[in-house]
């Protein structure tokens, strides 16, 4: 049996918030993490009005990292007290660039901030925020691109894996429809291209993939034409002009030739930048939207 730990907190620990969220961590998982998690809360909370929530701190399925802090990857399963899992919902996969998993970049800015005003506004969804091997917990916050579930299957497994997290919290009753919606911020382009190469990407048939500022080289070309272009799915591109992303993505449509229905470039020009671009893609992308 696993050990288990389950923090109930008002987040008085974390901050002066009033909501009620609880956390329940493996043994094993970098407790530093949990902390910082818990600190982002209560900032959330304390700056929009939050919800209240259930957060999952696994070690993250096949994460064995002998460059992280405690030589493995972690991951976040975060269920907010109005998901209803026996309906219809949608799990947001999210995966955050260089230097990130840390309290501010990723989980109150990229995540937190933009993501709960949806689930105030009714949204019956799940957060699923893996750590890429460039977290800022490990020895390689801006290396290792796309070394990550290298394999076909790795991806579906782990998937798998945070589904049956969701079946405990929900009591092991048969969990809705899901939707599995995913964003790629930055380097987490790169895991996005190396799961159009493996096919998993395509197997669990997202209804949309967005690159947030990310498609830098060519991600975007081998996601593509790995598995991406044989299906539906919806690829949103989203770039400020001038960056790396910018030129390479355009410079790639131009190789494609006629645009793809199920793919779209969006060029964020005067006033934006990569981290505007990140902080605010939700909403620009319409992912947690119908």
């Amino acid at each position: 049996m696993k050990n288990i730990i389950i923090l109930a907190l008002s987040l008085f620990a974390f901050s002066a918030s009033a909501q009620n969220h609880t956390i329940q961590w493996e043994q094993g998982v970098y407790y530093k993490t949990v902390k910082k998690w818990g600190s982002a809360l209560g900032k959330v909370d304390r700056q929009i009005g939050a919800v209240d929530s259930t957060t999952y701190f696994r070690k993250q399925l096949g994460g064995k990292d002998k460059l992280h802090a405690v030589r493995h990857r972690d991951s976040i399963i975060w269920v907010p007290a109005s998901t209803d899992l026996q309906k219809p919902f949608t799990m947001l996969i999210w995966f955050h660039g260089h230097w990130g998993y840390d309290e501010n970049r990723t989980f109150v800015d990229r995540t937190l901030k933009q993501i709960v005003p949806k689930v105030r506004n009714g949204k019956n969804l799940v957060l699923v925020l893996p750590e890429m091997p460039w977290t800022v917990h490990g020895t390689t916050p801006t290396k290792r691109n796309s070394l990550i579930w290298t394999k076909p299957g790795q991806f579906l497994a782990y998937v798998e894996h945070a589904k049956s997290v969701l079946r405990e919290h929900n009591l092991n009753f048969k969990l809705g429809q899901i939707d599995y919606r995913i964003v790629g911020h930055s380097a987490g382009g790169s895991t996005i291209k190396r799961l159009g190469i493996t096919g998993d990407l395509c197997k669990l048939n997202p209804s949309m993939v967005v690159w947030s500022d990310s498609s830098y080289g060519r991600w975007l070309p081998n996601a593509w034409n790995g598995c991406l272009k044989k299906t539906n799915i919806q690829v949103k591109v989203y770039v400020h002009k001038g960056g790396p992303p910018w030129r390479v993505t355009t410079a790639f449509l131009k190789e494609l030739g006629p645009k793809p229905d199920n793919l779209t470039l969006f060029v964020k020009s005067k006033g934006w930048s990569h981290k505007k671009i990140g902080d605010n893609i939700v909403e620009l992308s319409g992912v947690l939207e119908e």
